[in-house]
């Protein structure tokens, strides 16, 4: 199990339309994740008008390989009267993936009909988030959106950076002319550089040290704090 880091860094987008992106994206990457067999736990998230992120815990490093029954043609249809494999029952085994020596018979309520067992195997879910990420983030429900130079994509405001991380692996996809990578940027004006995101758990932190609070509760806490000991000043 490891967790997912999605960050969007964008230009300021209205304060009012963060907190129901940050839902929608939550709740778009939780719903993506379990449709593809996709295991994963609670999702945080976190936000500023230049940063929007979810880190989703638990997330299983493969999809869930599934197995299920699919019938075929009738047991009559499917095998002549020395027993031999007919073309409908072989033309069945070649469009389900399966060598028709494995297919069985299973009795229904309507007859005998040739049966197979096909196995989908899990694919590594950073294979998966390559093409379930961008269609999440470009999802999001905005009030307002907008184009910006030639780009056939459209956002709240201009998309400056991705941030995408399974553990410490970057999840590799590129969105308009953005790749994803594990860069982030401080405070606007009092630390602009970019700083790296080494794995998900250091998210936080990191952006803490250069000058943005990205935890909204924390971020209102330390506010209030402020404007208190200012009036108290006076």
């Amino acid at each position: 199990m490891e967790k997912l880091l999605l960050e969007i860094g964008a230009e300021e987008i209205p304060a009012g339309y963060i907190a129901p992106a940050l839902k929608a994206l939550s709740t778009t990457l939780k719903n993506k994740l379990s449709a593809a067999r996709i295991a994963c736990g609670e999702a945080h998230v976190y936000g500023t008008p230049r940063h929007l992120a979810v880190v989703i815990h638990n997330v299983a490093t493969r999809q869930k390989t599934v197995t299920t029954e699919v019938l075929g043609p009738p047991q009559k249809v499917a095998y002549d009267g020395a027993g031999n494999p007919t073309v409908a029952v072989q033309k069945f085994a070649e469009k389900v993936g399966v060598d028709v020596r494995s297919l069985k018979v299973k009795k229904t309520e309507k007859g005998s009909y040739v049966c197979a067992k096909v196995v989908e195997r899990g694919l590594a879910t950073r294979t998966i988030l390559k093409q379930m990420l961008p269609e999440a983030i470009l999802s999001i429900p905005f009030p307002k959106t907008m184009k910006w130079g030639e780009l056939n994509i459209t956002f709240a405001r201009p998309i400056h950076s991705i941030l995408a991380l399974l553990g410490s692996q970057v999840v590799p996809f590129q969105l308009g002319n953005i790749k994803s990578g594990r860069t982030t940027f401080g405070h606007s004006f009092m630390q602009p550089s970019k700083i790296k995101i080494s794995e998900p758990e250091e998210y936080v932190d990191k952006l803490r040290s250069v000058q943005v609070v990205v935890d909204m509760a924390e971020r209102k806490q330390e506010t209030a704090r402020e404007i208190e000991a200012a009036a108290a000043s006076v």
